[in-house]
């Protein structure tokens, strides 16, 4: 807890990640200054967008759904923003099925022996001490369709079996409370319409809020250390290209990932993040497929869902190309030619439809929520609130796996747990007035090899 903070604060944020300029752009709303250490030379994170052969492309699909109206308002006074049907499925076993999966659909579409194990599993679900995402998914479902979908699609996203992903993923994630919720579509997985910016990609919503806030972003400065005194983090010591440099401070917002964040403080948490490979392929055809996005269950495809771009800009005038973005979370050292692979294999594409590849990496995409990882993660909290004047905000700092609203959401709460403000009202001049600041997308295109 914080009382009292000075009226002229020395304020640092660590990351310029959508979570880092959230607090920035809430901060200036208050007519605080702040100084903002981005170790890349972009802002956005995860969040950006570049554009790539005409086609403005983010990194994989975030997904804004949130019901909250503060949250869209305040997004909406930063970029128009447009409401989409929502049009997803699920590629499975040579099929294309609803997302989430419907249990109906299954047993229509799929040879009998299935559907008899769907009904059977169901049916004979067993009761489980619910301390595993493993546990959690047959408890609710039944042996059928945790062996259908849920047992391949989770070892290939995390890299390990189920049985030793915590039971806190799971109830985060199914959202539902069984198979009766899945047929009945009436949990909040089942969001049906979603928003989007009008123009460009989700990096415009980061880009907007560098511009429209009054803060120091200073690009390519790693944070390596703090200077703390009793209770309190005095200054943060950073590097950049002439150097390093110490920035006495007497506040200090981090979302940078807890693990490296403890280490700076001499303390190490057994937390542990999954990167990613995103490939990107230009398609010389107009589309590839009709949908936003689309998941892979099948536990060899190393997929684990992929966007077409041009789906999410129907305004869009029609060209002889379009970009697909893959996301992988298998570690491969190949990632393009089992991404192509997968293609080819359900007929998406041809390879010789493709022109051009671009791969990249991100070193902290998803936190791992591992069985025990609740310990570790208390232990964290425990040690990062001995700082009083330190506050960690966003998935990565938080680990916790939340979407970009939730970040936004984040910053909210921790902004106003400080100094107290419960309304934060547009500003009198036009969002994005005034200099230009080197922009997500801009930003992005010049880091693209």
């Amino acid at each position: 807890m914080t009382t009292n903070p000075p009226v002229e604060e020395r304020i640092a944020i660590l990351g310029a990640g959508i979570s880092g300029l959230s607090l920035g752009w809430l901060l200036s709303k208050l007519g605080k200054r702040a100084t903002l250490f981005e170790a890349s030379n972009r802002i956005g994170g995860l969040a950006r967008t570049f554009t790539w052969h005409g086609v403005p492309c983010d990194l994989a699909p975030h997904r804004l759904y949130t019901r909250n109206p503060e949250v869209i308002g305040l997004i909406e006074e930063l970029v128009p923003l447009r409401e989409h049907r929502r049009n997803s499925r699920i590629l499975m076993k040579g099929q294309v099925i609803q997302d989430p999966i419907n249990p109906l659909e299954l047993l229509r579409r799929f040879p009998a022996r299935i559907g008899a194990a769907l009904a059977w599993g169901f049916l004979n679900r067993p009761r489980l001490p619910e301390d595993s995402f493993e546990n959690l998914a047959l408890n609710r479902y039944g042996r059928g369709l945790y062996d259908f979908f849920f047992a391949p699609y989770t070892q290939k996203m995390f890299g390990v079996s189920p049985a030793e992903i915590s039971v806190t993923w799971g109830r985060e994630k199914l959202r539902s409370s069984g198979l009766l919720d899945a047929i009945r579509r009436s949990s909040k997985t089942f969001f049906s319409t979603f928003h989007y910016p009008e123009h460009g990609g989700y990096g415009t919503i980061a880009d907007r809020m560098c511009r429209a806030m009054d803060q120091d972003v200073r690009l390519d400065s790693r944070v390596v250390g703090f200077d703390s005194q009793g209770d309190r983090i005095t200054a943060i010591r950073y590097s950049d290209s002439d150097g390093e440099h110490v920035y006495p401070c007497d506040r200090v917002f981090a979302t940078i990932p807890a693990t490296g964040l403890g280490r700076m403080l001499g303390r190490s948490f057994e937390l542990r993040y999954r990167s990613i490979d995103l490939v990107f392929l230009h398609v010389r055809r107009p589309r590839v497929m009709p949908y936003h996005w689309v998941y892979f269950g099948d536990g060899d495809v190393v997929i684990n869902r992929m966007a077409e771009f041009l789906n999410f800009h129907p305004d869009a005038p029609t060209t002889e190309g379009t970009v697909l973005c893959a996301e992988v979370t298998v570690e491969t050292d190949n990632p393009t030619e089992h991404v192509m692979s997968a293609l080819t294999r359900y007929g998406l594409l041809d390879r010789d439809e493709v022109d051009d590849v671009l791969v990249l990496h991100e070193r902290f995409g998803y936190p791992v929520y591992d069985r025990g990882f609740e310990q570790q993660a208390d232990t964290a909290d425990a040690f990062f609130a001995g700082f009083g004047n330190l506050h960690r905000v966003g998935r990565n700092a938080e680990f916790r796996h939340i979407e970009l609203d939730e970040d936004l959401e984040s910053a909210l709460r921790v902004v106003r747990g400080i100094y107290g403000h419960t309304t934060f009202r547009a500003p009198a001049t036009e969002t994005g007035a005034g200099a230009p600041f080197f922009g997500a997308t801009e930003a992005a295109d010049a880091a693209t090899p």
